[in-house]
């Protein structure tokens, strides 16, 4: 079939500045070419990156963005703009792929694909603008079952297919696992919706009972990035101040071979997002669990699709009235060995497995088709 991708205006494919959902798509778009599929990837254009080119059998067309402005509406409305020029580039295809809130309500042409909306996040209102045709992809269970409620006329057409990790993250073998330093890691923006100052408070408290282990932080701090800022990056660096070295600000790493290092190198990881409204399903705990690193996540309900606390992973409850001390209390016995985590770290390796760039292309493949039959119903 003939599968065009669009992806959102402000990151550029290849992930030269990271995003878990650019990593993806370009994992997916060269996965479903390599089965036999025309595939066209739009995206923005980026300094060093040609308007077009042909990466692993996969069209790569670039049309002109820029980095993502503050503010609600200023975004919206440059990802309007994005969207009009990446309109003008599409071929004709069997199924259009938007990771976009906006793009969906300006395509109207069915010669360009059958609209499939890939969403990461739960949704603000957006479904019951969307033309009807559409089929949502959502990346947990907890956000289709989000977009049932807000637009039951999508009812039967969502499905939920998660991740994938790409193939950088190609989850380990059980014999390569190997000993872990004690190091606790976390991948990701630092926001304040991502909870790092509960886990440096947290860490904090558990110092002098855990003087062995350390605290790395990956990640931008940048607005342009989807950080909280320069002041957020400064009240982070006060909260862990008293811990000197032990804890580690590295920044982002966009070259996955440095973050899969990151990985190895941790016994465990910690995700503490408070986003109730903005987390879909990260794909950083996914890769950490790839490499055999232990999860601790928030209770928020997308991680249900890969964590059973206790089996491969733990969980602390964010909603508490003081989630400084919830999460403390989940850490302490991690970190003082009361927990045998060799067990775990091998089944971490089998969930991840369910993640792979493969399971999910499959996945996608079936929705397309399914899709497509259901439209020539339709038509028929």
């Amino acid at each position: 079939m003939r599968i065009t991708i669009i992806q959102g205006p402000f990151l550029p494919v290849p992930a030269l500045r990271g995003g878990a959902v650019e990593k993806a798509c370009f994992a997916l778009g060269q996965e479903w070419a390599r089965r036999g599929h025309a595939v066209t990837h739009v995206s923005r254009r980026f300094p060093g990156l040609p308007d077009s080119e042909e990466i692993a059998g996969v069209q790569h067309l670039r049309v002109a963005s820029r980095d993502a402005p503050s503010g609600a509406l200023a975004f919206r409305l440059a990802e309007a703009r994005y969207g009009l020029r990446a309109l003008r580039v599409l071929p004709p295809a069997d199924v259009l792929l938007m990771n976009s809130v906006v793009l969906p309500l300006l395509v109207r042409d069915r010669r360009r694909g059958l609209p499939v909306y890939r969403v990461g996040r739960p949704p603000k209102g957006q479904f019951r603008l969307y033309p009807r045709l559409g089929w949502p992809v959502a990346v947990s269970r907890a956000v289709a079952a989000a977009i049932e409620r807000e637009a039951p006329a999508f009812a039967g057409r969502v499905a939920a297919i998660g991740g994938p990790v790409t193939p950088a993250f190609h989850p380990l073998a059980a014999d390569e696992l190997g000993e872990r330093p004690p190091r606790l890691l976390y991948v990701g923006r630092l926001h304040p919706e991502k909870g790092l100052h509960l886990l440096i408070e947290a860490f904090a408290r558990l110092a002098e009972s855990a003087p062995q282990w350390q605290l790395a932080i990956v990640g931008p701090h940048e607005v342009a990035a989807g950080g909280g800022g320069t002041a957020y990056l400064e009240r982070l660096r006060r909260l862990a101040a008293p811990l000197g070295a032990r804890v580690e600000f590295v920044g982002p790493l966009y070259d996955e071979a440095q973050l899969r290092a990151r990985y190895r190198e941790a016994s465990l990881f910690c995700y503490p997002s408070l986003a109730e409204r903005g987390e879909g399903l990260s794909v950083a705990p996914m890769e950490a669990m790839a490499m055999g690193t232990v999860p601790l996540l928030s209770g928020l309900d997308c991680f249900d699709d890969y964590l059973e606390p206790g089996v491969s992973g733990f969980r602390f409850d964010h909603r508490a009235a003081d989630p400084v001390a919830a999460l403390a209390a989940a850490l302490a016995p991690l970190l003082g060995g009361a927990v045998d985590l060799a067990p775990l770290r091998r089944r971490v390796l089998e969930v991840a497995a369910g993640f792979t760039v493969e399971a999910c292309a499959e996945r996608y493949l079936a929705v397309f088709e399914r899709a497509l039959a259901a439209a020539d119903r339709r038509q028929g």
